[in-house]
């Protein structure tokens, strides 16, 4: 048998230590390797959280932009020219412009006097000649021009708008239930 009980138990240990090289080793791999993985996903998640904020900061950027009416305006001056006299037009029909409202005093002189009766003939002309429902349908046609382009939009920049805001018209009632019904 050649070897005695202090060799092998040298042998033992021996190969115990090397065990123990061995696994401190592989620990030390799988620790490095644990390290780099996560320094790899925090690397990942900041450049994700980047593109996102990046994504966020330019629809914020478009939205802006987009109801901007300075900017608007400046960008078409006649289509802002035109809405707003189409717009003056419309409040004028509305409110009874250039009619006698019951709540002042009736003059006792010529409608047609310096004191706004023109105004009242110019109507009367306008409505002779067609010219008052030309500039009606127009303004009609306008209005729903802007009110389409507002919409499309809003349901560009906000997805799902639009859904929201027919179910809020569907809706009966005060400002309160539709916001209701638009939030569920």
């Amino acid at each position: 048998m050649g070897q005695s009980a202090d060799q092998i138990r040298e042998e033992i240990d021996q190969k115990r230590m090397d065990a123990a090289d061995k696994i401190d080793q592989l620990r030390d791999q799988v620790q490095g390797s644990a390290d780099q993985m996560r320094g790899q996903v925090q690397d990942t998640v900041e450049q994700v959280k980047d593109q996102v904020k990046g994504t966020v900061d330019d629809t914020i950027q478009t939205v802006k932009e987009s109801i901007d009416f300075k900017q608007q305006i400046e960008e078409r001056p006649l289509v802002a020219l035109g809405v707003a006299f189409f717009g003056g037009i419309l409040l004028g029909g509305m409110t009874g412009g250039g009619k006698q409202q019951s709540g002042y005093p009736q003059s006792s002189g010529n409608q047609n006097s310096s004191s706004g009766g023109g105004s009242g003939a110019m109507r009367s002309a306008m409505q002779r000649s067609g010219l008052e429902d030309t500039i009606s349908n127009a303004a009609a046609a306008l209005m729903g021009s802007v009110t389409d382009q507002l919409k499309n939009t809003l349901d560009k920049n906000f997805p799902g708008f639009a859904d929201k805001m027919q179910s809020a018209q569907q809706k009966p009632g005060d400002f309160a239930e539709k916001s209701r019904a638009a939030q569920s």
